[in-house]
């Protein structure tokens, strides 16, 4: 029997994703993202605001954890606004983590930047262009406190640069602490991955689908 479909509420081009544990296939629109020399055209996964995807996905993801790391002590998750927020909540309540450190796209007033650390790198991500993520005294802290590693958590990767800019966040942190090597990375855990070609990761990519590979698309030179 077909599975149910989840539709994706927009207009346009579609690209059906089967997650294998879901009794439903998910419905994504194909986005054009604008950039230099024409940009691509990506099957979009949003998780923002989606609670029933959040929910389904997110115990899915933490059962992945769960068996790569039975015991969890000593342990901290990193994830990174605002995509992959709501999603790493629902895995850490699965697990019984009660915080996670959260990498922001920006700094914001109750960091107080004037008189707290902070933590930023600059990055660049296919769907969010050039950005920067941010952390602050609380997310520092929780992140040293995890004698054993970080696990990283995300919606999708396809250029590895949100993945890499975390990895880059707990280089910084080593720096500032002047601690001889970061908190390791143990595993990197997403929903999807974008493409065959992925590049190095600092640590073993889980994922539970995958996305096809972003259409490169060139913009026509004038007079064409």
């Amino acid at each position: 029997m077909a599975k149910a479909v989840f539709a994706s509420r927009e207009s346009g081009e579609k690209f059906h994703l089967e997650i294998p544990g879901l009794d439903y296939v998910l419905e994504l629109p194909y986005v054009r993202l604008e950039g230099g020399g024409g940009g691509a055209k990506i099957a979009s996964l949003n998780l923002i605001g989606q609670i029933r995807l959040n929910r389904d996905l997110g115990r899915l993801l933490a059962e992945r954890v769960r068996t790569a790391f039975p015991e969890l002590d000593g342990i901290a998750i990193l994830t990174a606004v605002e995509k992959a927020l709501q999603l790493t909540q629902v895995v850490a309540q699965e697990l019984g983590i009660d915080a996670v450190a959260v990498a922001y796209n920006r700094v914001k007033p109750h960091m107080e930047a004037a008189r707290r650390p902070i933590i930023r790198v600059n990055i660049g991500s296919i769907t969010s262009g050039d950005k920067c993520l941010v952390l602050y005294e609380r997310d520092i802290n929780l992140l040293l406190a995890a004698r054993r590693g970080v696990i990283l958590v995300d919606d999708v990767v396809s250029s590895g640069g949100t993945v890499l800019g975390m990895g880059g966040l707990l280089a910084e942190i080593a720096r500032f602490k002047h601690l001889a090597a970061p908190p390791p990375i143990l595993g990197i855990f997403c929903v999807a991955r974008e493409g065959r070609d992925l590049p190095p990761l600092p640590a073993t990519l889980t994922s539970l689908a995958a996305l096809p590979p972003p259409e490169i698309q060139s913009t026509p030179s004038p007079g064409t």
